[in-house]
């Protein structure tokens, strides 16, 4: 593991962006919550909106293993933008993996807020007001949406030594990511079980070889893209 410094200064300005970011997320999620409720009237609407909650939960969770996986394995702090805002944070958590949990609400789930406000700004506008294919395919964006949110959350908490009694409940029902399962990401050599929502998805994604093959093809196509080792 190379010797990786903190992650750049958090200033003031960035934190007043996530402020902004949590706060349209909230109302977002608010005003997406009445619409599916409003569009909700037979049951098999309920079997539908229960599917589109397990596959954006699933959807959210390989999203989180791939971006883990992009910050962990691609590029270095060198990279231009993508070094020094994504690249270092992912690598310092290597180096002191607590850090996390010094970080507030803010700190901790604003970088989220703020990657999928457009998203959700752009449910609000066309989510329609009755069920049919558009519409669960909108719930699932929105689910999605509402997992990747609570992702950093769910990864702080299963790196908290003393979590809330109904937190570490969760985490042994296998319902969000739990420190036992998180634990194998960070064992030597640190390269599978990037999922860090709920870890659902990381048997599969680690069984197949899915980020050893994506290595393959970003070596084949960009000899010297990847950390090494």
């Amino acid at each position: 593991m190379t010797n990786t410094a903190p992650a750049s200064p958090y200033g003031l300005g960035h934190r007043v962006l996530e402020i902004v970011g949590i706060t349209f997320v909230f109302v977002a999620l608010t005003f997406i919550g009445f619409r599916i409720a409003g569009a909700m009237g037979r049951t098999r609407d309920l079997i539908g909106l229960g599917a589109a909650t397990l596959i954006g939960y699933l959807v959210a969770d390989f999203l989180s293993g791939f971006v883990h996986w992009a910050g962990d394995t691609v590029g270095d702090e060198t990279t231009p933008v993508f070094g020094p805002n994504f690249v270092r944070p992912f690598r310092y958590h290597h180096v002191d993996p607590k850090d996390i949990t010094r970080h507030d609400f803010i700190e901790t789930n604003g970088n989220n807020c703020i990657v999928v406000s457009p998203i959700l700004g752009f449910l609000m506008l066309t989510m329609p007001k009755t069920t049919g294919a558009y519409f669960y395919c909108t719930v699932v964006v929105a689910f999605t949406s509402w997992f990747v949110f609570c992702t950093n959350q769910f990864h702080k908490w299963a790196h908290e030594d003393h979590p809330a009694g109904w937190i570490r409940a969760l985490q042994r029902m296998g319902l969000i990511l739990s420190p036992e399962h998180h634990a194998t990401h960070h064992a030597s050599p640190q390269n599978k079980s990037y999922c860090i929502t709920v870890g659902w998805m990381n048997p599969l994604l680690d069984r197949i070889g899915f980020f050893r093959a994506l290595e393959a093809v970003i070596s084949r196509v960009s000899p010297g893209a990847l950390r090494p080792g």
